[in-house]
């Protein structure tokens, strides 16, 4: 059984949704650092954290982070950050929608850089992206080299011409999640793909990379050996999952949904 705790703002202008699974250890500075970036920067907005199955101590201490801004979803079980993040969609109410990592990898104050840049350029979605010029990203080879190997892979089969697909935060006009949102299917790490297809699909082209900070050795506590095997565990799930997606993709053309995403 899922519980909802609702949140009393009636038209926020943007909405962010957090997906966190057992970040007991840390979950409170994290979400407490989020809000006061958004408290500087932003009057209108709600926070809907989406705790995804946690079984450590997450829920008791999300549940006292709640306020008139701040919403909680308990998922009973473990379904996928993509699964999270779906049903934090459901709930927003924003004129803009964002979702951020609750493990804070990314640092919220890259919020208001990508508001910014959505009014600046009436982009239908901004994308962080370790890729882009001005990045300043800190993360092993192995890594490196398995996300170049994807990016290309995905080149082979979709009109994709952004750079990197699997940053955790994303921003989009209301609109966009709308539409996409009842063909959304993915539950785990394909999901970030799976948006931007299928915003493609329905039109929504006018997508803008941003630079982000990232340094994966600040949070990593896996050892070398073990997060090389936990990558290419992830690499091949992540695999699978694009694989259903250009399927899915597919059918969706042949049901004339809409005409506009180019497969190759």
């Amino acid at each position: 059984m899922t519980i909802i705790i609702e949140q009393s703002i009636s038209r926020p202008n943007l909405s962010i949704v957090v997906p966190v699974f057992n970040e007991g250890t840390n979950i409170a500075e994290n979400v407490n650092l989020l809000k006061s970036e958004l408290a500087k920067n932003f009057q209108d907005y709600e926070v809907i954290i989406i705790s995804d199955g946690s079984t450590d101590s997450t829920n008791e201490i999300v549940r006292q982070l709640k306020d008139v801004k701040t919403s909680v979803v308990f998922l009973k079980k473990n379904q996928g950050k993509g699964a999270a993040i779906r049903v934090g969609f459901e709930r927003c109410k924003g004129d803009y929608i964002l979702f951020i990592d609750g493990g804070m990898e990314l640092h919220p104050k890259e919020i208001k850089i990508f508001m910014g840049l959505m009014s600046l350029y009436s982009a239908d979605m901004i994308v962080g992206s370790k890729r882009h010029p001005q990045s300043a990203v800190f993360y092993p080879w192995y890594r490196r080299f398995l996300s170049y190997l994807f990016q290309k892979f995905i080149q082979l089969l979709f009109s994709v011409k952004i750079s990197d697909t699997q940053v955790g935060i994303k921003l989009f006009r209301a609109e966009v999640i709308k539409d996409i949102l009842p063909y959304l299917k993915i539950n785990h790490y394909g999901f970030d793909l799976e948006i931007i297809c299928l915003a493609g699909v329905f039109g929504y082209n006018n997508i803008l990379e941003a630079p982000i900070r990232l340094d994966y050795f600040l949070k990593n506590r896996r050892s070398v050996l073990s997060d090389i095997f936990h990558t290419i565990k992830v690499g091949r799930l992540l695999l699978i999952d694009t694989i259903k997606l250009y399927i899915t993709i597919k059918k969706i053309r042949i049901n004339k949904v809409s005409p506009t995403l180019k497969l190759k």
